[in-house]
């Protein structure tokens, strides 16, 4: 299988920030990307859709440098829905710009919005309310690596609450986007598209899918599907038992004196200490303390994760059925050898073997 490909200059913003011209409406708005400097083919290559896991490898058919962009070519339709009522349909490309490549143009492609906000914190007392505004803050114009023009997203699906109590003063930009993907089951998509109506369209980044009101797809997997399952552990807990918690006191940097205990009972129910009338038979044989500190009051749930065992959830890797073929952000149910998974569509990789091949990740939103 061969795939064409669109080759273009870094899309830096040093300069493209300061390319400007005036749209119908009457605002000054970043001129889109230029036409591409090249066209060629793909060959032996090994490329992700989202990329939030590995990066992609390919070989060039014309000559390239570190830093251009490459725009992976399909004739795939990419309908995503952008209102209740409103779908813009593009033909499916997948952004990426090369990291490295040698001198037989064998490239290393990183997906464009992951190295988009590389580099980039941003301080933990401001991460408050949607899911919505945690987006803003990940993909929004401020300082980016590569050129950034908009962003959109479902405002359905980012309209929850989620709380990120975090210990330190700052937090990486890509660990939140990790984290607010996860919990939200949706990966974020780089497609092209002039939403400001310019001479030439940029380049939008969206937590978007093609239905508004995503509909749990079912599928059933054998070992025609040569599936691979990984166990994943996403909170790893050590062997503590014993949370004391310190939660800091309104309006002030200082915590107080005294902690307020919790511990987990032997039904894996958290169990706060000044509330326990019991014998302390159900509770552990041995206290395992650990000690946490919180600028806001924490939720029971996010004390539990920290003393309850590990959470680990179930990665499947197997190859997408043409006769029912899903997509990056499908929400699946995936039935293998009897067990029932449910989580979503992370990411697909474009093999040169004609290959399709899906990342399927355990979990629930919220």
């Amino acid at each position: 299988m061969l795939a064409e490909y669109n080759l273009y200059d870094n899309f830096n913003p040093n300069i493209m920030e300061q390319k400007k011209e005036q749209v119908s409406s009457g605002i000054v708005v970043p001129s889109g990307y230029d036409i591409p400097k090249a066209r060629g083919v793909l060959i032996d290559f090994e490329c992700f859709q989202t990329g939030f896991e590995y990066t992609s490898k390919a070989t060039l058919t014309t000559n390239a440098e570190v830093g251009d962009i490459v725009e992976l070519l399909t004739t795939e339709d990419n309908s995503l829905a952008i209102s209740p009522n409103t779908k813009i349909s593009n033909k499916l490309s997948v952004w990426y710009i090369i990291t490295t490549i040698d001198e037989t143009n064998k490239a290393t492609l990183q997906n464009y919005f992951w190295y988009m906000i590389e580099g980039g914190s941003f301080p933990t007392k401001q991460i408050i309310g949607t899911a919505q505004q945690a987006w803003s803050i990940i993909a929004g114009t401020s300082r980016k690596q590569l050129m950034h023009w908009e962003q959109m997203a479902n405002w359905d699906e980012t309209n929850i609450t989620l709380k990120f109590n975090m210990k330190a003063d700052t937090v990486e930009i890509k660990k939140l986007a990790k984290d607010l993907f996860s919990r939200l089951q949706l990966e974020p998509i780089t497609f092209s598209y002039n939403l400001q109506g310019t001479k030439r369209p940029g380049l939008q980044q969206g937590l978007l899918t093609d239905e508004w009101k995503r509909q749990r797809k079912i599928t059933m997997i054998d070992d025609n599907s040569d599936p691979a399952i990984e166990k994943v552990v996403v909170a790893e807990r050590s062997n503590y038992n014993y949370a004391k918690v310190f939660i800091k006191v309104p309006n002030t940097d200082h915590y107080p004196t005294n902690s307020i205990d919790y511990t987990i009972n032997n039904s894996g129910d958290l169990v706060k200490m000044s509330n326990y009338t019991g014998n302390g038979l159900d509770l552990p044989e041995q206290r395992i303390i650990k000690t946490l500190f919180y600028d806001e009051v924490p939720t029971d749930s996010q004390i539990k994760s920290e003393i309850a065992q590990d959470s680990i959830l179930s990665k499947i890797y197997f190859n997408n059925n043409p006769l029912y073929p899903l997509q990056v952000n499908d929400l699946v149910k995936v039935w293998y050898k009897g067990t029932e998974y449910n989580g979503h569509i992370a990411d697909r990789c474009f093999t040169s073997s004609r290959i399709d091949r899906l990342t399927f990740m355990e979990g629930n939103r919220g």
